[in-house]
This record gives C-alpha cells, structure tokens and sequence, in this order.
C-alpha cells in the first residue's frame, strides 16, 4: 500500500494537480518502505507502475488502453534497478544514485529516450527551481532526492523544520528587460477537430493560422506560428508560399512557421523562417517522436495497435540551424524535442531566446500541455533564455528567463498573444557543465555511501 500511495503521491506533484513539494515526500515514503519490505524490487516496480501510469495517463487518450499500458510498463521497468542496487546493497546512497542515473538514462534509451516524468520536471514551481541554471535538469533531480532521505530520517519536528526551509526562495537570474528585444505575435490557429485526426484537413488548419494572423492590428518584429500549422508543403504547393510571403508583408515582419515538407518522397518537420521575399532559413526537427513521427520495432507495433499503421516514418534533420530576426538568433525546438538535454542546452548556446512551437491536438484535453509548459519554464531557467511558446491549441504562452509565465493562452481556441522576447548572449553554469550535470551529483552520492559503509 505504501508504494501505491507514494506513487501517487509523486503523481500529483506533476500536473493538472501540481503540488511540487509531494514529489521529495513521496519518495522519503518510498525510501522509508525500502528498510522495512523483503521485496525492494517489487516496492519499486509497483512505485513506478502506479506514478508513471498516473502521470502519463493523457498518452492513452485517443490511442487507447494498450499504447498507454506498454508505456507504463516500460517507464516502471526502469525503477527494477534501483530495487536490485538496495537489495544487495542496503544503503540507501547508493539507492539514491541509481535512482538519478535512471532518471537520466530513460531520458537516452531506448528510442532516444522519454524523460517526460523526469523527477526535476515536477519542481516547475518549487522555489529553489532556480538552482537548475547550475545543475541543470540532473542537479534538480538530486536536490528532490536529497531532501527525500532528509526527510526520511528525520523526526517529525525536525522534517517540518526541514519542509520549512523549502519554502525560502532562491534567487532569480538578472533581468533581461535592458537587453535588445522582439515584440512577437504568437498564433494560436485552432485546428477543426482534436485527435490523431487533427491533421487530416490540413487546407482548415493552414487557414486557421492565416485567419488569426490577420488579426494582428500592431507593429510588430515577428509571427511565430506553432508545428503543423502547416501540414501543406509551402515549397510544392502552388500558391501557398506566395500567400504566406504576402501576409508576411501585409503585417510588416517575417513569419517562423511550423510545416511539413516533402522532399524526393520523404516527410521532415520543419520551422521555417518566412519574410516578404523568400524563405531565410529552414531548421528540420532531430528528434524525432517515435511511435508518433517514426515506428520504431514497426511489426510488433502493427500487430499490437490498429493505429500503427498509420504512422509514416519522417526522415530526421542533421543540424542545427537558427533563425535570425533583426540580428537577434531565435532557437527553434519543435514539440517533442523541448525533453532532449543536448539538443535543447545545443539550441541555448547557439541562440538569444528560443521559440517552442508544439502540436497538441493529438491530446486535447488532458494535462499534456500543462506538463510540457511546465518542462519549458524549467528549461527556460536551466538555459538562461526567455522563450516563446507557441500550440496549435493551447497552452501558448510567453516565459521570461526565471520561469514566471508572462502570459498564457486558454486551451482549444484560437489566440493571439503579443509580447516581448529578450535577447541574452550569456551561457548559463549549467550550459557549460554539460554531462557533469549528472556526472557530479552521482559521484557525490555514491561517496556518502561509500563513507557510510566504511564507518558502520
């Protein structure tokens, strides 16, 4: 029973609920169990079933129980390790190393990985969120876990004490409102119905996002449109890159939209910058979302879903490349990618602020949105940028470089959002630390252990 209600314990720490402060609770519950249960192995595979099911559960929405269930069960294989290191080790350090290093290994494998309940991604609220600009998302991680076994081994008074101290703010990062700047349009078209079949009148959505960009009535620097505003090739089909190049210089800036080209027979998923003239630069999508833009394992996958058959495999890009607005360089990360370490810290290093654009109609209505904005607004902090975030359906919004959302749209109408996006050339710690983000953490767990065996 412990294990079940810790892991939902940890689950409500993710959105639509929220609660930062459950996820160290959950896992000093959790820990605590560890010393008193002969099947550590099982305690953690039933943590993990019940936490990752529960927080994933929007993944099975419009594909179904069976998609959703191989998930679960593979996020919560990836907790068996950490029940094998402390049955053979009983030293809750080591424990709590494995645990980090699973955290950052299901981030990487297999698949490229799905770090989508990473235990940092949960903290999006917490007020020492601001330590991720040293530790990156890794960093955060161990501070969860650190004030888990505080909170475990403490006495009721001392762990309120503890819990108090939680509660201290720890500084934001400098302000960016003096750096050079753009005054962004972010356009929220709407598409005619949610789903896997979004996309299947791709003609509506395009005009959707024209629609609601044609109500832009300011000056403005730049449009950002969100990925699959365009389904419609804007190179290979007649007319289309010719409006858009219009409309570009109707509203008097450039346009980043999100599209999918077809080359030589072969899908990518672009963001494109556009302006009246021509396209300036072209950035193809490199992580690519398995099961979702690829299909890994293809006949297996067929024979367990109906839906799998459907997926065309999109050929992935080889570098990254910026988009540049009146000499500030904006990052484009599409969608899926904003849960990748190197490609996002790669996008920060090579760019001023970063554009998100995101399609999220495949799960309208669940609490997909709500976790991605709330993984982008810890990126935003981990990488020092301010970023512009921008849905097919919602939850568009705008975050400065300390995670505060500035603004932010409703879910499943169209909208239309202006603000600002800073510039800032300045590399955060954790951005030049890189894998030592996790490197360190590790090895400064797996030391108190070691110590502690020594000394019992």
């Amino acid at each position: 029973m412990v294990s079940i209600f810790s892991g939902l314990i940890f689950a409500a720490a993710y959105a639509p609920i929220g609660l930062w402060f459950l996820a160290p609770i959950s896992f000093a519950l959790l820990f605590k169990r560890l010393q008193k249960t002969n099947s550590p192995i099982f305690t953690l595979f039933l943590f993990g079933l019940v936490s990752q099911g529960t927080i994933l559960h929007w993944s099975g929405k419009y594909v179904g129980l069976l998609p959703w269930l191989l998930l679960t069960l593979l996020q919560a294989a990836f907790f068996l390790p950490v029940g094998i290191i402390y049955k053979f080790t009983q030293n809750i350090w080591y424990t709590v190393a494995t645990c980090l290093l699973i955290d950052q290994w299901r981030a990487n494998f297999p698949f490229g990985g799905f770090g989508w309940s990473r235990i940092a991604f949960s903290q999006a609220d917490a007020p020492y969120m601001q330590l991720v600009s040293v530790g990156g998302v890794s960093g955060l991680t161990a501070i969860v876990l650190a004030l888990s076994v505080a909170l475990m081994r403490m006495n009721l008074r001392k762990s309120l004490a503890v819990c108090a101290l939680l509660l201290l703010p720890i500084g934001n990062h400098s302000s960016l409102v003096t750096q050079p700047f753009l005054e962004v349009a972010a356009i929220q078209g709407n598409t005619p119905s949610a789903g896997l079949d979004f996309n299947s009148r791709a003609k509506e959505v395009l005009n959707l996002h024209i629609g609601a960009t044609e109500k832009v009535n300011r000056k403005i620097d730049l449009i950002a449109w969100p990925e699959n505003a365009s389904d419609i090739d804007p190179f290979t089909t007649p007319g289309v890159l010719e409006n858009l190049q219009k409309l570009s210089a109707e509203k008097g800036a450039p346009l980043i939209i999100g599209a999918v080209l077809r080359t030589d027979n072969r899908l990518s998923n672009a963001s494109i910058l556009i302006n009246k003239d021509s396209s300036k630069s072209i950035y193809i999508k490199q992580h690519l979302t398995p099961f979702g833009e690829y299909m890994p394992l293809r006949k297996i996958a067929e024979f367990l879903s109906p839906y799998a058959k459907d997926v065309i495999d999109f050929t992935s890009g080889s570098s990254y490349v910026v988009h540049v607005v009146d000499g500030i360089t904006i990052g484009p990360i599409i969608c899926y990618e904003i849960i990748d370490d190197s490609l996002v810290r790669n996008a920060a290093r090579k760019s001023d602020a970063l554009l998100v654009q995101t399609n999220s109609a495949t799960f309208a209505g669940t609490s997909e949105s709500r976790q991605q904005l709330n993984i982008t607004r810890i990126r935003a902090v981990e990488h020092d940028r301010e970023i512009v975030s921008v849905s097919t359906v919602g939850i568009s919004a705008f975050i400065d470089n300390n995670g505060k959302v500035l603004q932010e749209s409703k879910e499943n109408i169209s909208a239309l959002l202006y603000g600002n996006i800073h510039a800032n050339r300045k590399i955060s710690v954790a951005d030049k630390l890189g894998d030592l983000n996790w490197v360190i953490p590790a090895a400064f767990f797996v030391g108190i252990g070691f110590l502690r065996r020594k000394l019992v």
